[in-house]
This record gives C-alpha cells, structure tokens and sequence, in this order.
C-alpha cells in the first residue's frame, strides 16, 4: 500500500506542476526536442547541398531528406543517392582507411566487387580488370563530361560513389570506395525550395 501511495502522490505532484503553463510549455519543449532528435537521429534527417557535384539531380542549396534506417534491412542499390562519410580525417576526404567527419552525398555506381571504368565517355562495369564482361551505364543524370579512367576494383563489402557532375565531383576516384558502415542513409525528397519539391 505504501508504494501504491507514493505513486499516487507523485502522480499528483507532477499533474499539479502540469497546471503551471511555465512549467507545462519546458515539459512539452523537452519532449518536443527528443521526439525530433530521435526521428533525426534513427529515421530521417534533413541536410543542405553545398556544392555543384550533384547537378542536375541536386542543386545548391537544395535540401534533401534521408531515410536512415533503410539500409539496416536491405542493402543499397546501384543508381541510390546516399548521404555518407567518405574516406579521409576530419573535414577532408582522402583515400586511406580512416573515416572522415564530413557529410557527402553522391550516387551509387559500383557494387561489392564490381570492376569500374570509363571509356569513351561512358562509365562501364566489368566482371575483370581487363575489361570482361563490361556494360555501359545508361546515365542520363549525368550532367558534365566523364573522363575516361583505367578498371577501379570495388572490394568486397564498399561501395564506389560518383557525383553527377562529373567534372566538378570529389568522389570514389579521388579517394576510394567507401564501407557499408559509412553509409547514413538514402536520400529520397527534395522538400526545398517548394519549386524543386520531388522524390526519387
């Protein structure tokens, strides 16, 4: 009974601190803010384009949400758009096997063990080095000129990233594949400007 009563009386206590409209708007502000740091933090969060490597699918300034927990239950698709980590340390993307602080979002393009190359123009996926059993990639997204680069071997378990603007893209030619662990999600809406509202 004693313990039926103390929390009787709490409950009582809190109610009552509820009918102060000060005290009621910090508990709902509180609650408020945990509620938005664990849709962010777990389901989906918002980010902001900072530069041209995405053009024409993404423009600067453009803000973009990302599913988070998506990849948790299935793995990633050739042709996603995914907000990441990139290989490099803090601030700077670079190859090695650290991973870097900064955000980027990039395409995509080669899978755990594909071979990778450009010719011609065109990005080209290989079963081999010596360029077996390559396809071309249709890409229409693509919105700069692709310069060509010898077969890049995509390891077991990483991803090959690639900007659409490939002239203006710091991506997985510069500093490698990336792991699934880097993955933060995929990027599914534009929500603004209203003008460039879309999904993909």
């Amino acid at each position: 009974m004693a313990t039926a009563t103390t929390q009787e009386g709490l409950l009582r206590r809190i109610a009552g601190l509820r009918r102060n409209p000060i005290v009621d708007l910090l508990i709902t502000l509180v609650v408020a803010v945990g509620i938005a740091y664990g849709v962010q933090r777990f389901v989906v969060k918002p980010y902001r384009i900072p530069s041209s490597s995405m053009e024409r699918t993404l423009h600067i300034g453009d803000r973009v949400l990302a599913v988070r927990f998506l990849y948790h239950f299935e793995n990633p698709h050739r042709g996603d758009i995914i907000v990441f980590h990139p290989n490099g340390t803090g601030d700077t993307a670079q190859a090695g096997d650290h991973v870097a602080s900064v955000t980027y979002i990039k395409r995509l393009i080669g899978m755990p063990g594909d071979w990778v190359r450009a010719t011609n123009g065109h990005v080209q996926i290989c079963t081999g080095p010596a360029g077996q059993g390559c396809k071309t990639l249709n890409e229409p997204y693509v919105s700069s000129t692709q310069e060509n680069f010898n077969p890049i071997h995509v390891p077991a378990g990483h991803y090959f990233m690639m900007g659409d603007n490939r002239e203006f893209s710091d991506d997985s030619r510069d500093w490698g594949s990336i792991k699934k662990s880097q993955i933060i999600g995929r990027a599914f809406m534009i929500y603004w400007p209203p003008t460039r509202i879309r999904f993909f």
